[in-house]
Formats: C-alpha cells, structure tokens, sequence
C-alpha cells in the first residue's frame, strides 16, 4: 500500500463527501447492471437505484440506525467509507454497505478496511463476520479485496428479471 491509512467513527460532517464517493465507486456498477439486463428492463428496474442507494447511505449514517460507519482517510482526504451491523443475540457482524473511491482502487486500502472493520466486530463480540456482493464482472474487485481480507467460502446468488 503506498500510504498508511487511518479509519475512524463516522461523523455527520462527512456525509457529502461519502456520498461522493459512493456514486463514483457505484457508477460503474449500475451500468454494469443496465448493460446485463438491457435498455427496457433497466428502465424499470435501475431507474432509481442511484438516488435509492443514497437515501440508504443517509439512513445508515443516522442517529439510531443500528449501523456503524467508519471512514477510511488518507491524510486529510476521505477515501473510503464501510458500514456494519452486529446481530448480537447470533454474535455475527455484517458489512454492509462499503466503497473507495475509484481514484484509490487497486492500492490495498478496501481489504485493509475490512481487515480494520472484522477487529471492530470481534471487539464487539462477534465470532462470525458476513458479506454481500455481487457475481457480475464490476463486482469483481470488491470479491477479490473480501477474499485477501479472508472471506469464503461463497454461497452464489442469481437474481433474475423478466418484463411483463
């Protein structure tokens, strides 16, 4: 890694620039998805995925929403953002939603993150840690950064679409 990130406690101030980031990092995603499913379905089923993930990112980022979020910084600049959640009656801990700004990809700093968020969770007294992502090709670096962080086995998922 060619800096020494740091992370810390989410705090209101910085919900602009992880929305800045979020829709850098996902843009690529969401045409991805709009290519796969093709022009008529992603009409009606992408249409509103951006402005839905952002209104998901401020509830997340909320005062009581049972999420934590921590922020990835590298000096001065915000570079990354991960959200979790601990199921404390099962002891599991959940990363959810998660980015780094594409200008910082490739350097290491999303398997550090959650390397930095799976000590948080057993802190927290969790003994298992879950995660999410896609199986298409723009999800690819996000499996490969949960993989060098140590997580598997995968239990594939296809979600299927189909106009009426």
């Amino acid at each position: 890694m060619a800096c020494n990130p740091t992370i810390r406690p989410f705090d209101p101030g910085v919900l602009p620039a992880l929305q800045r980031i979020r829709r850098a990092a996902f843009e690529p995603v969401f045409r991805s998805f709009r290519e796969i499913v093709g022009a008529e379905i992603a009409t009606v089923a992408f249409a509103h995925a951006d402005s839905e993930q952002a209104k998901f990112l401020d509830d997340i980022c909320a005062d009581g929403s049972g999420h934590h979020v921590m922020v990835v910084m590298l000096g001065e600049d915000i570079v990354g953002f991960v959200s979790f959640t601990i199921h404390a009656d099962m002891r599991i801990g959940e990363i959810g939603l998660n980015a780094v700004h594409p200008d910082h990809a490739g350097q290491g700093i999303g398997t550090w993150m959650y390397g930095r968020v799976l000590t948080h969770m057993k802190d927290l007294g969790a003994v298992l840690a879950t995660v999410s992502t896609g199986g298409d090709p723009s999800h690819a670096p996000a499996r490969r950064a949960y993989e060098k962080a140590g997580f598997g086995p995968a239990i594939p998922s296809v979600a299927l679409y189909r106009l009426l």
